[in-house]
């Protein structure tokens, strides 16, 4: 009887702790990326086309990954802000410093490569 109970108790415990629904392919929890840094957070892809463009005019190698914001409450338990998915680009870090300076000089501006 004692088996049974738990059994049934684990059972349970690993039905309360599966996810409602599968997450979308690309979607990286905890922002662990390797050897890959991330640069810069947007929201669309179109942002993401034009900031990985900007960064291969410059020789720089990119990608992308989706970033889950967090759901905010204050102590009261009102909510703040509500989950949104938004995409990292993410560079080696190497080139770090350089994709930084790239996505942050204004768009058609002049800017020194390194």
């Amino acid at each position: 009887m004692a088996m049974l109970t738990v059994g049934l108790l684990m059972v349970m415990a690993r039905w309360a702790s599966a996810p409602l629904r599968a997450l979308p392919r690309g979607v990286v929890l905890g922002g662990d990326f390797g050897l890959l840094v991330p640069v810069a957070v947007v929201d669309t892809p179109a942002e993401v086309s034009r900031a990985r463009a900007a960064l291969r005019t410059q020789g720089i190698r990119s990608t992308w990954a989706m970033a889950m914001t967090p759901l905010h409450i204050d102590a009261a338990g009102n909510i703040l802000s509500r989950p949104r998915q938004r995409r990292h680009v993410l560079v080696f870090g190497a080139d770090a410093a350089r994709a930084a300076r790239t996505l942050a000089a204004p768009p058609g501006g002049l800017s020194s490569q390194t």
